[in-house]
């Protein structure tokens, strides 16, 4: 669909659709009731899902999402797939002209995210993925206050437990391991300050809980080397009872910031003391940031596009090689699919 074409779609009412029902879908349906934006179509591949929220949405319900995107021809995709369920969907979408939402991260097999990337610029179409905390209150302050400043090394955490018996979680050939469904938002996150990563060194380790949470690895370190010289370490645990799921740290010469969960940043700039409670955390803005891009047509608005999701997919994956061989990775190695071996 031409620019114009868009700017004509967005007077008229906008068709939107999900394709995968999943929790993180309630989330993004949650934020479009609140901006009274209603589905067209849901999508997913049980029929008893698909049925039962099509009926919750009052809207069409299918099994194939290529039947749908035929028969209702939507303005507006949301993809909530597992990481290994990617594969032609958002090629399909983009081909049809309709904007894409992709929610993190964009696949688990980098040559169909490499593909799927050089689509969506071949076509022009608006596109986000949903790396949420770029559209949180503390990352956007943060970024204000080390605006123009020198920062050179960051620390992340995400401690958590996930229950057992998770349908696709728990399996490294649909979700990819913690670091790349999960981590990847602490891994995206230092993205944002430093730039780019070079090189990649993990360790981990497996069969910790008794309840057999996951077959990779349950507990996980990680060093990251940015293209900058900054360095940064993650670690992450899918077993651990914590207080505190995520926080990051930033640190620069009389520069440290603590960034804690999703709501609070702390710490000193130039002497300056900061205490800063945000209110936004970011799953509201980013789908109103993005239904604003797709009405103005305006690509710029989007502070997280597929290319950067691409990107930040290349280190998680570079760290998933590193813990099986051990070794630094160059993140410009994870050319190929790379996943974690199972138990």
């Amino acid at each position: 669909m031409s620019a114009q074409g868009r700017r004509q779609k967005a007077n008229e009412v906008m068709k939107i659709a999900i394709i995968g029902l999943g929790g993180i879908a309630t989330n993004y349906r949650k934020s479009l009731a609140t901006l009274q934006r209603p589905l067209t179509a849901v999508c997913d591949i049980d029929d008893n899902v698909a049925a039962k929220i099509g009926k919750e949405e009052s809207c069409s319900a299918y099994h194939d999402y290529r039947h749908m995107l035929s028969e209702i021809k939507p303005d507006v995709v949301f993809v909530c797939l597992p990481p290994g369920a990617h594969d032609q969907q958002v090629i399909d979408i983009a081909r049809t002209g309709a904007a894409v939402f992709v929610a993190k991260p964009v696949a688990l097999n980098p040559i169909v995210a490499k593909i799927t990337r050089d689509v969506i610029q071949e076509t022009g179409i608006i596109n986000q993925v949903g790396y949420v905390a770029r559209y949180s209150d503390t990352v956007i302050r943060a970024k204000q206050l080390v605006a123009g400043k020198r920062i050179v090394m960051g620390s992340g955490r995400f401690m958590f437990r996930m229950a057992a018996g998770h349908p696709w979680w728990g399996d490294p050939r649909m979700s990819g391991g913690q670091v790349v469904e999960q981590s990847t938002h602490i891994i995206d996150t230092l993205r944002v300050f430093f730039g780019d990563v070079d090189e990649v060194h993990a360790l981990g380790t497996k069969r910790v809980s008794a309840a057999h949470i996951a077959s990779f690895e349950e507990c996980s370190v990680i060093n990251l080397r940015f293209t900058s010289g900054a360095i940064a370490s993650v670690t992450s645990s899918c077993v651990a009872q914590a207080d505190e799921t995520s926080s990051l740290e930033l640190v620069g010469d009389e520069i440290y910031l603590r960034l804690s969960g999703e709501s609070k940043l702390t710490g000193r700039v130039f002497g300056q003391t900061i205490d800063y409670l945000g209110t936004e955390r970011g799953y509201f803005r980013q789908i109103k940031r993005f239904l604003e891009a797709v009405e103005k047509n305006d690509q710029s608005l989007v502070a997280c596009n597929y290319t950067e999701g691409v990107k930040t997919l290349a280190v998680t994956l570079a760290a998933n090689l590193s813990m099986r061989s051990g070794q630094p990775v160059r993140v410009r190695e994870t050319s190929r699919p790379v996943q974690l071996a199972s138990a």
